[in-house]
């Protein structure tokens, strides 16, 4: 993880996204919107991902706010412990 945040580049991120991992490509976008807060494009493609993640159940849908800033990391947290409740009950489905 010390090294992803190190190498968090939009060329990473979308190489993330050529492989199918949205929430890897978004946690970086993330990360680069939090070091340029003034580009457009980075918004844009935090928004992108988002509404991919929410339509996929990986980030919850509650607020219309885009989590950018300490609130989204808030959030963010909040859609990874979703995704790990889904996975477990999953894979516990699976088993049974």
């Amino acid at each position: 993880m010390e090294d992803e945040a190190r190498i968090a580049t939009e060329t990473l991120a979308e190489l993330y996204l050529k492989a199918d991992n949205i929430e890897k490509a978004y946690e970086i976008y993330q990360r680069l919107l939090e070091q340029n807060p003034s580009s457009g494009k980075f918004k844009e493609k935090v928004r992108e991902l988002e509404l991919r993640l929410r339509e996929s159940g990986g980030i919850g849908s509650g607020g219309s706010e885009l989590p950018i800033g300490p609130q989204g990391d808030i959030e963010r947290s909040i859609g990874e412990l979703r995704a790990w409740l889904k996975r477990i009950q999953q894979a516990k489905k699976k088993s049974t």
